[in-house]
Parts: C-alpha cells; sequence; structure tokens
C-alpha cells in the first residue's frame, strides 16, 4: 500500500485544479483590494492655499474668484491677469516663487523659482484635484489644492 502511494505521487500532474484555486482567489482579491486604494476617485479642488512655513499667506476660491492674501503678506503677493487665469508671484524672506492659476481648466502650475539650480518645484505637474500639492523645500512654500471650499486664512 505504501509502495502504491509513492507510485500515484510520481505519476500524478504537478498541480490539479484544487491545488491552483486558492492561489486564483488570492490573486484576484489583491487586484480588487489594489484598485479600490490605488485608484480612488478625487474630487475636483474647488481653490487653494499658500503655506509659507507654518502661515497661510494666500487663499483662493475658483467659484468666488476671489484671492485672499493674509494680513502681513500683502507686500509678499502679487496678482496679475492674463491669458485666461492668474500669475501669482511670491517674495518672503527665503526667495521668490511664480504660478499660474488656469481659471477654465482649474489648474495651478509652478512656473518660476530662484531656489536652486535644478528648480524642482518647476518640474512638478500642474494641481488640478482636492489634495494635490506642489512644494518648494527651499523656500517653505507650499500650494495645496482644496476640494472642499476655503475658509479665511488662519494664522498661528
Amino acid at each position: 500500500m505504501k509502495k502504491k502511494g509513492i507510485e500515484d505521487v510520481k505519476n500524478s500532474k504537478y498541480f490539479s485544479v484544487w491545488d491552483i484555486i486558492p492561489y486564483a482567489i488570492v490573486l484576484v482579491v489583491s487586484a480588487v483590494l489594489m484598485l479600490v486604494f490605488l485608484l480612488p476617485e478625487k474630487e475636483k479642488m474647488n481653490g487653494f492655499y499658500v503655506e509659507y512655513g507654518e502661515n497661510v499667506i494666500l487663499t483662493y476660491g475658483f467659484s468666488s474668484d476671489e484671492f485672499t492674501v493674509t494680513d502681513g503678506f500683502e507686500n509678499n503677493v502679487e496678482v496679475k491677469e492674463e491669458n485666461g487665469g492668474y500669475t501669482v508671484e511670491i517674495n518672503t524672506g527665503d526667495g521668490f516663487n511664480a504660478f499660474f492659476v488656469d481659471k477654465e481648466k482649474r489648474t495651478v502650475k509652478m512656473i518660476d523659482s530662484v531656489c536652486s539650480f535644478t528648480r524642482d518645484c518647476t518640474y512638478m505637474p500642474a494641481i488640478e484635484e482636492s489634495g494635490d500639492s506642489i512644494i518648494c523645500v527651499p523656500h517653505k512654500l507650499k500650494i495645496i489644492a482644496d476640494g472642499s471650499g476655503l475658509s479665511s486664512p488662519v494664522t498661528g
């Protein structure tokens, strides 16, 4: 009897259908979980805010088409209307940054910076969905998309 069991194992296929089914189930469940967590539906941004260090210095809402500059930073921010949007220039003690706000596409793109030779933040893609951001580390500047409307900037 023992010899027949060994012969049966030697003559059988490497895998049977029942061996493959658990692996297939794990693969399908993994693929579904990856799609659910890696491809979430993002909300289009309603506006954005700009942080310098820990202070919110500027907010903008697409529906109101209005910029709000935090008290004390009026001399650091310049907004120019051009080409269907706005070019915003920010001068801080750490340097200069400029970004373009496209009103029609509802996007924000960093277009100029004097932080370093490579100017990494100018190569970041335009932000267009809630939670997206552009960060200029040397200047401590962050542009963060907001999807749920904007409130007045708060400084701390």
